[in-house]
């Protein structure tokens, strides 16, 4: 896995982690998602590189939805762009219930849960253990369709709330370098 920095969106942005432009157009890039979705059939892609792929495709949020139905909460493609697929790489779940710390769901979220009652994906943390499956499945899809590069942001350490460190420790050893960690800071 390569770090780089920018804006996923744009790979004209995108420079190594000394500031060289890296020069590279990607194969695929990557969206962290959670596994709910609203009666409307639309997933919920309110914070982080989602929302902003939302703004940027206002009909992804149903596609992902449909994804979601269809496929169960799991890497694949939601829609292409450009020539350029957008993947999908969840990172929350569809719903789990609320601990009794409340250290499940993420912060901004936590005066508003009840302990033992249902919290919506979108409003969980982010788990290691679901990033790790999603790294794993990314990898397979990328060796089917034969992709050169993919871009994807730090999975779980935005607004998932996970640090990165650790999960880059859990995914690197799964992750090669066809594989672009990308941070905007």
């Amino acid at each position: 896995m390569i770090e780089i920095r920018g804006d996923m969106f744009d790979c004209k942005t995108w420079t190594d982690q000394q500031g060289n432009p890296t020069h590279i157009t990607p194969s695929a890039i990557v969206i962290t998602t959670n596994g709910f979705v609203k009666r409307t059939g639309a997933a919920v892609m309110g914070r982080g590189c989602a929302k902003k792929a939302a703004d940027a495709f206002p009909n992804l949020p149903l596609q992902l939805g449909q994804m979601i139905t269809k496929h169960g909460n799991h890497v694949g493609i939601i829609t292409t762009r450009l020539d350029t697929p957008i993947v999908s790489y969840p990172v929350k779940p569809v719903s789990e219930v609320c601990l009794p710390d409340k250290s499940n769901v993420v912060r901004h979220m936590r005066s508003q849960m009840t302990p033992g009652r249902k919290v919506p994906g979108w409003a969980c943390r982010a788990k290691p253990e679901l990033i790790v499956r999603s790294a794993r499945e990314l990898v397979q899809l990328t060796e089917e369709k034969g992709w050169l590069y993919v871009v994807m942001p730090r999975p779980g350490c935005g607004a998932g709330e996970l640090e990165w460190e650790n999960i880059k420790r859990l995914i690197a050893p799964i992750l090669d370098n066809r594989f672009l960690s990308i941070t905007w800071r």
